[in-house]
């Protein structure tokens, strides 16, 4: 029977084992890979986004190993790296056994102290070990996503786990693949654990070679149902890296790039977008396809085109849609229906649903069934998407960035967060759903400046009290002097010089009194300014009634018409 033919390109998701025969142009790297498990049990691999490093280690290192010599499991970040690593081994727990939370059937009498204060996922090692008997790969994908969502806990926690794993007996291979960018985030997992840099091996973009290799060992599968123009292979594979070069100099491409340029190019050829017809790429259906610019940018806004056209909204509700999906770097961040809709409000349950789906079935987003989140289909797709983002949700994002600095910090070295920060943040905290120690954090910010506030208020009081005080003592002093000054007559005293003294000491306490109403008036004044600019910046988001209610928040010098008074400044923002 003849084997059915197969559509050889993967667009924009990772390559896994069952894909080694259609994954070309990382046979070098594949090797140096695999010679580094044999050395050392912690790697780091490392390249810029769209270099193929995910695809690198599940597909191109897991076809080096027999499925009895490799027991790999693929981790990511999900809410927490470490919740997610615990959740990874106990899916392999056999339900014959005891319970995963109960490993005391594991340990003996000659157990020492340390092994004794092992943490579970130590102990889920060894357990999952001492069952399948075979080495276990724990393979972590998209490692910056700790740095760039994870608290400072969270990564120290982590770090911890990694020390101890590397102790113990069992065969326990870990894997971190990361960013480049990101690797000087990796400053105190190093220090912690030295030999995290020792193996590492960085990806490099696809260069006109590779590129060839890829192309034409496509063509070549007996069972692909896309092929090249024979005697043009060549040409085919330098003709598509010249049109993906961004610049003449350039001497790499994205390999996201490539898969969706081939995809274009098949479907322009066929107009299959079931992917099921046998299509010859030829050098000139290559020349067809003129100047293409940016491919992804150009596939990002078809999509929302045709999204927008079927869900029946205009586009911009598709780039709202999908602006929460991207972090204010430009990098992926997961996310639940749920929590879709809690950024985005207005929007009902049933539309972002049928969204979601859409967006699937677009290939812009994946649904990851373990997780229950839907995450941007590729790191350089994710780069586009950030430019979709608009005032709000860049102000959304910001304000995240600020709670999320904060709380990468120890609790000893964490400022509270300013008056400013506060007004800033204030109409996103429904959205970003903070969690407890977040929101406590914030609490306790509002509770210094609350504080700092009553004293400084509670001292304007004293002084203004003190300042009325002397002014009744002058008072009392002057009426002494008028009365003096009324006896002087019959006594012979000199009424006049009692009298200048008198009003000379009322006129200094009328002064005292000016310059302190002065001042406060200047006080009031620079405070409602701070309330003005908070207020015109929700103005400018498309949210009135929030600014208003920033100006109803601000100390009026006289509350019986603060409606009034708020209109007035209302107006000045128009």
């Amino acid at each position: 029977m003849a084997q059915q033919t197969k559509y050889p390109f993967k667009f924009l998701d990772a390559y896994a084992r069952e894909d080694r025969d259609i994954f070309f142009g990382r046979d070098e790297e594949v090797e140096a890979l695999y010679q580094m498990v044999f050395q050392t049990d912690l790697i780091l691999v490392y390249g810029a986004s769209g270099t193929g490093k995910t695809s690198l280690i599940q597909c191109g290192l897991a076809s080096k190993f027999q499925t009895y010599e490799w027991l790999a499991l693929s981790i990511r970040r999900g809410d927490n790296l470490n919740e997610s690593l615990e959740k990874a081994l106990a899916a392999y727990d056999d339900p014959e056994t005891p319970a995963s939370d109960d490993l005391d059937w594991l340990t003996d009498s000659s157990e020492t102290p340390a092994q004794a204060t092992e943490s579970p996922a130590a102990r889920r090692l060894k357990n999952l070990y001492l069952r399948h008997f075979k080495p276990v790969f724990l393979i972590f994908d998209q490692f910056e996503e700790l740095y760039i969502l994870g608290t400072k806990a969270e990564q120290n926690r982590f770090v911890d786990t990694v020390r101890e794993i590397l102790r113990i007996e069992q065969p326990v291979k870990v894997l971190i693949s990361i960013r480049e960018e990101y690797l000087g985030y990796l400053y105190e997992f190093e220090r912690k654990v030295p030999e995290l840099l020792r193996k590492k091996l960085r990806i490099e973009p696809m260069n006109l070679e590779k590129v060839q290799t890829v192309v034409q060992g496509i063509s070549r599968l007996p069972y692909s149902n896309v092929h090249l123009q024979q005697g043009a292979e060549a040409a085919i594979g330098e003709g598509i890296f010249e049109k993906l070069k961004e610049r003449e100099n350039v001497l790499s491409i994205e390999l996201p790039y490539l898969q969706v340029f081939l995809d274009k190019l098949y479907l322009q050829i066929t107009g299959d977008r079931s992917r099921q017809a046998a299509a010859t790429i030829t050098v000139s259906e290559l020349q067809k396809m003129g100047d293409i610019g940016d491919v992804l940018r150009n596939f990002l806004d078809d999509q929302v085109q045709e999204n927008a056209r079927a869900l029946g909204v205009p586009p911009d509700t598709i780039k709202k849609l999908l602006s929460p999906f991207v972090t204010l770097d430009g990098t992926k961040e997961p996310l639940s229906a749920d929590q879709l809709h809690a950024r985005l409000p207005e929007l009902d349950t049933p539309f972002i649903a049928r969204s979601l789906q859409a967006f699937q079935n677009s290939r812009i987003l994946r649904f990851d069934e373990k997780e229950q989140r839907y995450e941007v289909a590729h790191d350089s797709l994710a780069r586009q998407i950030a430019t979709y983002q608009d005032a709000e949700d860049i102000a959304l994002q910001k304000a995240a960035q600020m709670i999320r600095t904060q709380m990468l910090l120890d609790a000893d070295r964490r400022e509270v967060f300013s008056e400013k920060q506060l007004l800033f943040m204030e109409p996103f905290f429904e959205k970003l759903q903070l969690a407890t120690a977040e929101m406590d954090w914030v609490e306790q910010s509002r509770r210094h400046w609350e504080n700092i506030r009553s004293e400084e208020e509670r001292r304007r009081r004293a002084e203004l009290e003190a300042t009325k005080k002397r002014l009744r003592l002058v008072r009392g002093l002057l009426l002494v002097a008028v009365l003096a000054a009324g006896a002087a007559g019959y006594f012979g005293w000199d009424a006049r010089q009692q009298t200048r003294f008198a009003n000379q000491k009322a006129n200094e306490a009328r002064e005292n009194l000016e310059k302190m109403q002065t001042a406060e008036r200047a006080r009031l004044q620079t405070e409602i300014s701070k309330y003005l600019n908070s207020a015109e910046k929700m103005r400018k988001a498309g949210d009135p009634d929030m600014a208003k209610e920033i100006l109803l928040a601000a100390p009026m010098p006289d509350s019986t018409h603060r409606d009034i008074r708020v209109d007035s400044l209302l107006n000045l923002l128009k």
